[in-house]
């Protein structure tokens, strides 16, 4: 890998990944279940991979804002933890 392609990684990057890999691994695993009475588990879970893109969004503006990698990286933790609270908060009801 070129040293310009490895700057280019943020935490909030690979945040947003690894929740995207994890949200497709899940939903071909778990494609009976969720696509059972009307499907609704498989427009949650579009829902949720439609988050994970807004977050990669998010991601690559703060970079063209952004140019200082450990400010970045720190706004990038605050919005990883927030989401992560956010996502529990919601599976708990």
């Amino acid at each position: 890998m070129r040293r310009n392609q490895v700057k280019k990684w943020t935490i909030l990057r690979a945040y947003f990944l690894i929740f995207l890999a994890c949200c497709i691994i899940y939903t071909i695993a778990k494609w009976k279940t969720l696509s059972y009475a009307e499907g609704w588990g498989v427009v949650y879970m579009f829902g949720l991979i439609g988050l994970g893109f807004f977050g990669l969004v998010i991601d690559f503006i703060l970079t063209l804002i952004i140019k200082n990698k450990k400010i970045l990286n720190g706004i990038g933790i605050l919005i990883a933890i927030g989401f992560s609270i956010m996502l529990i908060m919601e599976f708990k009801q």
